[in-house]
């Protein structure tokens, strides 16, 4: 091996981002229907979310799509080169998120999620009511 592909091999291993560029990245999304969708990006957020980027369908065609809770009881990420990562139950949509260069961006909740956020409303909502009538009780004293 000469010299200067032993250098791009190093430069490779060091910076792995730099393998993966234009149609060696193909990301999809599977359905638990068997629908396919082509996608940018899956991350995991930390209220519990599910955030899927796209551009590579319209703002409608991605609401009835997530809208399905059949179809979204199962959801398989592949990307090319890469273990299959799978999504269950984000069966609630939340919001089409949009962003510059016409990427959409869908949000996802677990059933689960969603009951355990609306709890934590719940309880901060009366810890704030029980704070405003102590309040009122010290000022009308």
């Amino acid at each position: 091996m000469d010299l200067y592909k032993f250098h791009i091999i190093c430069y490779l291993v060091q910076n792995p981002s730099k393998k993966k560029k234009g149609a060696n990245r193909k990301m999809k999304i599977t359905f638990n229907d068997g629908q396919e969708l082509q996608i940018q990006q899956v991350t995991e957020q930390t209220d519990g979310a599910l955030l899927i980027k796209t551009i590579s369908a319209h703002e409608d065609q991605l609401k009835t799509l997530f809208s399905d809770q059949t179809t979204t009881k199962r959801m398989s990420v592949s990307e090319r080169d890469a273990d299959t990562v799978v999504y269950e139950n984000y069966t609630k949509l939340d919001a089409i998120v949009k962003y510059t260069a016409g990427i959409l961006g869908v949000l996802m909740y677990r059933e689960a999620a969603l009951e355990a956020r609306l709890k934590e409303a719940e309880e901060k909502n009366e810890m704030l009511e029980g704070c405003i009538l102590e309040m009122s009780e010290m000022v009308y004293q």
